[in-house]
Parts: structure tokens; C-alpha cells; sequence
């Protein structure tokens, strides 16, 4: 019981830090957007300084999902009983 209370408090921490990851991810890009307005058009530097930036915010975004798919995941299979035998007829 308190293995499962410290699991869940845990992934609850885990949770909030990708939020919060996320969050100054969003804030990190709208600043680099606003100082690479400024460049021109065309610019190598913005080129790649966007696209970086769309990259990781792209990754924060997929660990965070995958993250809570996982606990959403894990807390179904605790929740059944999973019973796994040697007949393919009953494990369907």
C-alpha cells in the first residue's frame, strides 16, 4: 500500500515537472522568437535557431505524453488481475 501511495506521489512530481518543463519551453520560444524578429528574413542564425527550438519543445511535448501514457498504463494493469497462461484461446 505505501509502495503504491510513493509510486503515485512520485509520478505525480514527475508529472508537474514536465508541465512545468513544458512552460518555460513555451517561454524560452516566444523570447527567441521576439530577438530573432529582428534578423533578416532569410538568416542562417534564425533558420536554425527556430528549428531548434521547435525541436525540443517538440520532445518536451512527446516525453510528457509518453510519461503519462505510461502511468495511465501502469495504474490499469495494477488495477486488473493479468493472468497469463500457456493457452493462445484464453489470453484473448
Amino acid at each position: 500500500m505505501f509502495q503504491l501511495l510513493g509510486a503515485a506521489s512520485v509520478s505525480g512530481y514527475i508529472i508537474t515537472a514536465l508541465f512545468l518543463l513544458v512552460a518555460i519551453g513555451r517561454l524560452a520560444r516566444r523570447a527567441l522568437d521576439k530577438l530573432t524578429a529582428g534578423l533578416p528574413k532569410r538568416s542562417a542564425l534564425k533558420f536554425y535557431t527556430t528549428a531548434v527550438v521547435s525541436l525540443v519543445f517538440f520532445c518536451l511535448l512527446v516525453v510528457r505524453m509518453c510519461f503519462i501514457a505510461t502511468v495511465i498504463i501502469d495504474s490499469a494493469i495494477l488495477g486488473d488481475k493479468v493472468e497469463i497462461s500457456g493457452d493462445p484461446e484464453s489470453q484473448f
